[in-house]
């Protein structure tokens, strides 16, 4: 008996539920949390209100580090309020596949902070009076570093299972390490260029053109591989972890 109930276990885990399904489900639970749409607006409001001040600058790195730990705070609730309310449970019963879980909230959050930061990305560009043209590359690491900072924060919260601890360290990993990492020494440099929030600095050129800054920017190309790269790493141990322990 228990062999025959492992094994249907496995292929509860195993079998293909309808993804349209899922993705409702997943944006059902985000669209109906208050908290939700207040981190939205009041992200927003920061940012846009950061480039008047500026007004030099479209996308002003005071305003842009508000909207990065607000995507990776928006994408640890996600997750974390499933567990605190022990919706979770109910989850893993209605659904055993559980990386297919992951997979549908990863595309409400990136989708949602795609849609959010494109709003935001415009709405800085219209109010600030950049002395050149905005091209494609920074208007896209603008809108982009907002869904790629919110897949990291899904994948923390879905490693990690707490709140504070999500939030904190998403912080750290985004934001502080960078900060730290900076140097002359190749390895600490090496790794400074392959985090995210460097990749936003060269993609939207904040500290000016890189023939002004030199090793300070990573090359564009590493910039587009740590916006992709690191979602993808962090949601893939996320869903291996996730799949494998109880809930």
């Amino acid at each position: 008996m228990t062999g025959l109930i492992t094994a249907e276990q496995r292929r509860l885990q195993t079998r293909r539920w309808p993804m349209t399904g899922l993705i409702a489900s997943e944006w059902l639970k985000i669209r109906s949390l208050r908290s939700s749409w207040w981190t939205l607006g009041l992200t927003a409001a920061a940012v846009v209100a950061a480039s008047a001040i500026d007004g030099d600058d479209a996308f002003p790195l005071a305003g842009y580090l508000v909207l990065i730990v607000a995507a990776a705070g928006s994408g640890a609730s996600a997750m974390v309020g499933e567990y605190s309310s022990g919706l979770i449970r109910a989850t893993a019963v209605a659904v055993p596949a559980r990386s297919e879980v992951v997979l549908a909230k990863a595309v409400v959050v990136a989708a949602l902070w795609t849609v959010v930061s494109t709003a935001i990305a415009a709405a800085s560009y219209t109010v600030a009076t950049p002395a050149d043209p905005v091209g494609a590359a920074e208007m896209f690491g603008a809108i982009l570093v907002g869904p790629a900072c919110a897949l990291v924060g899904l994948g923390l919260a879905v490693l990690l299972r707490h709140a504070g601890v999500a939030y904190v360290t998403g912080i750290l990993l985004l934001v502080a390490a960078p900060q730290l990492l900076t140097g002359d020494h190749p390895v600490t440099r090496a790794i400074h260029h392959a985090m995210i929030v460097p990749g936003w600095q060269r993609l939207t050129l904040a500290y000016g053109s890189p023939e002004s800054v030199g090793d300070l920017y990573p090359t564009p190309t590493a910039a587009w591989l740590a916006y992709l790269l690191w979602p993808l790493a962090v949601l893939a141990i996320a869903s291996l972890v996730h799949r494998r322990r109880d809930v």
